[in-house]
């Protein structure tokens, strides 16, 4: 046996004894953080619920000019815009998805798709959209508020 076939023997050894220990490490790793990060989440703590509207809230708010004039220059009040229907609700931010079915989201009109949902009940349906639910980001990617998110559901279901 050459010298270079014992050489190449030895190297294949050193390299199958530190793939041997990544794996161990990579593993190890893995199970450490599956342990450590096994926190459970409660949808219904009030804190976290916060915590998620603070993060997902607008990163400014727009003051025209016509605020500005109405205050005489002054730190305007933001103009309150009149509620909003389900419908003009849904066609602002639940269509995207709902309209064409994104992700198997249920279709506006779809009673079949809609019907096991619906047995839920409002209450439910409502928190799924606040919280998230599946490919559903929480609020719908929305700003919308609970009462608007409501709306926007009873026209989308039909409750």
């Amino acid at each position: 046996m050459s010298s270079t076939e014992t050489d190449d023997r030895g190297l294949f050894k050193m390299m199958g004894y530190v793939m041997l220990a990544l794996t161990v490490f990579t593993i190890t790793c893995m199970l450490m953080a599956r342990i450590l990060g096994s926190q459970g989440v409660d949808p219904t703590d009030t804190v976290m619920r916060n915590a998620l509207i603070e993060r997902i809230a607008p990163v400014g708010k727009i003051r025209t000019a016509a605020m500005v004039e109405a205050s005489g220059g002054a730190a305007a009040e933001p103009v309150v815009v009149a509620d909003l229907s389900g419908e003009e609700l849904y066609n602002g931010g639940c269509a995207a998805c709902h309209a064409a079915g994104v992700a198997n989201a249920p279709k506006l009109g779809d009673t079949e798709a809609w019907a096991s949902r619906n047995e839920l009940g409002l209450e439910a349906l409502v928190a799924s959209v606040v919280n998230g639910k599946g490919s559903m980001p929480p609020r719908g990617g929305s700003t919308y508020s609970d009462e608007e998110i409501e709306r926007a559901v009873k026209h989308l279901t039909g409750l």
